[in-house]
């Protein structure tokens, strides 16, 4: 009951954060001479995913892809909080993974964490480490792209179906869902100012989160006082 009241509470501050995100990258993205790779590889996914779904064919092999993701993102948030991984299955359209115990951040890991985009960033720096690579920087925004938008696409898809096990595990839909939200734009934000330093200041992002924020509770306020008001104008009437 805590957490659904405490979602609530953070269900405008995760719309703020939408909405400020997308007024600051969005011009940060626009930068098209330094970010076209990275958008690039963004295209590549998104127009057949789309296109895919709209024919109604379905997108089989991204589904099995995202669910292997998916699963050993639980296994890694368990290996992080110091859990034991019992078992990994994954099948067909379906998978899980059994561990000694849970809480929110193993539930709600592969909501936020993208998995494949982690795995390019660890293969580039790795290699950056023992020889340069930066001729392979626009191939590296590219796969950062792809799997962005993999992360984003196939988490919007799933959360806009049936509440998954994962958030009632975690507290509930109403809680869950503000808190994905939230985190997915902080890491949106956090990913592209560590591709793009000279394109996005985090200050300038949390300064718009923190103004958009500030703009939604007044309009709720406003809007709880108009209707408090109304309503008491008709009771003494």
């Amino acid at each position: 009951m805590r957490l659904t009241a405490l979602g609530i509470l953070l269900a405008p501050a995760a719309a703020a954060a939408v909405w400020a995100t997308l007024l600051t990258l969005g011009p940060v993205l626009g930068q098209l001479s330094v970010t076209f790779p990275l958008l690039a590889g963004a295209l590549v996914f998104s127009l057949p995913y789309t296109a895919a779904l709209l024919s109604g064919r379905g997108n089989r092999a991204s589904n099995r892809l995202y669910i292997i993701a998916h699963e050993l993102t639980h296994a890694l948030a368990a290996f992080l909080s110091g859990v034991k991984v019992r078992k990994i299955a994954v099948r067909g359209r379906s998978g899980y993974v059994l561990t000694d115990s849970t809480n929110t951040f193993i539930s709600l890991a592969p909501y936020f964490i993208p998995l494949y985009t982690l795995a390019a960033a660890l293969a580039y720096w790795s290699a950056g480490r023992f020889c340069d690579i930066s001729p392979l920087r626009p191939w590296f925004l590219a796969a950062a792209g792809f799997t962005l938008t993999f992360h984003i696409l196939h988490t919007a898809d799933i959360l806009s179906g049936p509440v998954q096990s994962d958030l009632k595990k975690a507290g509930g839909a109403l809680f869950s869902i503000p808190v994905v939200l939230l985190l997915n734009c902080a890491g949106l934000a956090i990913a592209l100012k560590l591709m793009f330093p000279e394109l996005l200041s985090l200050k300038a992002w949390l300064a718009q989160v923190l103004c958009s924020l500030k703009a939604f509770y007044s309009a709720i306020f406003s809007a709880a006082a108009y209707i408090y008001n109304t309503a008491k104008i008709y009771i003494n009437s």
